[in-house]
């Protein structure tokens, strides 16, 4: 029963793929310098959001969905602009320790998943990882392209990222400040 679950959300997947592929949305021309791509697994609710702050950019813009929830899939495929990956994973997770939490497993899973598939099926040299709950600044592609500057220059950096749990009102005074960690 599960098998003939998976190849019918297959068949389906790759009618999808076909209907909305990559090259579609990148043109033969030139693939971007980043691909971005939002992650998310059954919270519906907040893609929209999510995809609307990105698509104001006329990037292309990949999509994975973590399993089969129908809602995710549907609100993805509502944006012709995107481009729909799915994660089918049925294995069972056997986490090293009692007590660990087995959806971290499966997160890491889809993540990895994810990122093989932009990194070495589409050729894409850097990813700007989204999850289905983040909306984004104004300018939060001109932040990435500076930080590619640097990747580039400095071979120490391995990843540039915006994530800052520091960032809410209560904590920052001033909007200007950028604060620069390195390990040298």
């Amino acid at each position: 029963m599960r098998q003939d679950q998976e190849c019918g959300q297959l068949k389906s997947l790759v009618q999808d793929l076909e209907r909305k592929g990559l090259k579609k949305l990148i043109g033969e021309a030139q693939v971007p310098v980043a691909a971005v791509v939002v992650m998310a697994c059954n919270r519906a609710d907040y893609l929209e959001r999510t995809i609307k702050s990105i698509l104001k950019y006329a990037i292309p813009v990949l999509f994975s969905s973590d399993g089969s929830n129908p809602d995710v899939r549907k609100q993805a495929l509502s944006y012709d602009q995107l481009t729909f990956m799915q994660h089918l994973d049925f294995e069972p997770v056997h986490p090293e320790n009692p007590g660990e939490i087995v959806a971290y497993y499966k997160i890491a899973r889809h993540y990895k998943w994810a990122l093989d598939q932009l990194f070495y099926k589409h050729n894409f040299y850097r990813v700007i990882i989204l999850e289905d709950d983040m909306e984004i600044s104004p300018d939060f592609f001109d932040y990435f392209e500076a930080g590619a500057t640097l990747l580039d220059r400095d071979k120490s950096i391995m990843a540039i990222s915006s994530w800052n749990d520091n960032g809410q009102k209560q904590f920052v005074h001033d909007p200007c400040k950028l604060f620069w960690f390195s390990n040298s």
